[in-house]
């Protein structure tokens, strides 16, 4: 057992408990407060900031050669999550308290504890077929549910943006790349789906 896997165990395993946190903690607000998804934001605004930031070493793991992912669609995947986090949400209060706030937290946090713990098993050369299952079947769900929350955000932006004329404009044509992007993303995992979804070998990553 290497150094090299050593760390990307405990990087997944942080990334996991992190992610997982989040989700306990959204669900049992929205409980708590009876449904009141307004509140989500004050919550664990803070905390989805941070663990989503952390995604940051993703890019680095891949630059060093830690990971062998494809560079380019590491940094759209992270930095597109960053913009939301910080350039939507984070800039606007406005939108914090917009239900897609919280239905966008809910689907990127069950995404990333199932592909946290997925890559983390793998590292092991553990392969749980319920873990396999969920990592292959769940994003028919949450790819749609993520995405079109993040645009709804985007698109609720843009009524704040009319001073500032660029960033306006950079915003439309961050919501015009989201139905290619999606199609990208989805046919890729279908794919992926038909690939794995059976086997008992995984594929190692972070």
């Amino acid at each position: 057992f290497s150094v090299k896997n050593g760390y990307l165990v405990l990087y997944n395993a942080v990334s996991w408990a992190g992610w997982t946190y989040l989700l306990a903690q959204t669900v049992l607000e929205l409980v708590k407060n009876q449904g009141d998804y307004t509140k989500s934001y004050d919550n664990v605004g803070v905390l989805l900031k941070f663990v989503q930031t952390i995604a940051l070493l993703e890019v680095f793991h891949v630059v060093v050669g830690l990971v062998k992912s494809p560079l380019m669609t590491t940094i759209i995947q992270v930095t597109s999550r960053l913009f939301l986090v910080w350039g939507i949400v984070d800039l606007f209060p406005e939108v914090r308290t917009h239900w897609a706030f919280t239905t966008m937290t809910i689907a990127w946090s069950v995404t990333e504890t199932v592909r946290y713990a997925y890559y983390g098993f793998n590292l092991l050369d553990i392969q749980p077929a319920s873990l396999i299952w969920a990592r292959y079947t769940f994003f028919f769900v949450l790819y749609p549910l993520g995405a079109g929350s993040e645009a709804i955000l985007i698109y609720q932006s843009l009524p704040y943006l009319k001073d500032y004329t660029y960033i306006y404009y950079v915003k439309i044509f961050a919501l015009l790349t989201y139905p290619p992007g999606f199609y990208t993303m989805y046919t890729h995992m279908i794919y992926q789906r038909r690939r794995y979804l059976g086997q008992k070998k995984g594929v190692k990553r972070e």
